[in-house]
């Protein structure tokens, strides 16, 4: 092998270590993000069921529609996680249809 394909070789191996010390530091960098990311992702769960335990979610019956949260004085542990209510558009609904019934 000549001097000169000796030197490009050579050349290309530092090159090559230089591009794969870049890769493991990124490596590492999407790793670190990562575990950070799940670590979030736990505490963010676990403040949901936190609150989860504390508020009855009130949905209308008929449309299922979100309505309010009520507080609970005690947490949870076996009531259901929703209430229900009827909201206004149901409700009139509903009165306009016992009306045509009871004239």
């Amino acid at each position: 092998m000549t001097l000169r394909r000796r030197m490009f070789v050579l050349g290309q191996s530092a090159q090559l270590r230089q591009w794969n010390a870049v890769w493991v530091f990124r490596a590492r960098q999407a790793r670190q993000e990562s575990r950070r990311l799940r670590q979030h992702a736990r505490a963010l769960q676990a403040r949901y069921q936190h609150w989860r335990q504390r508020y009855l979610l009130v949905e209308c019956t008929w449309c299922q529609q979100h309505l309010s949260w009520q507080f609970l004085g005690q947490p949870m542990v076996e009531l259901p996680p929703t209430s229900h209510g009827v909201c206004l558009t149901c409700f009139a609904t509903q009165v306009q249809e016992l009306r045509r019934r009871n004239p």
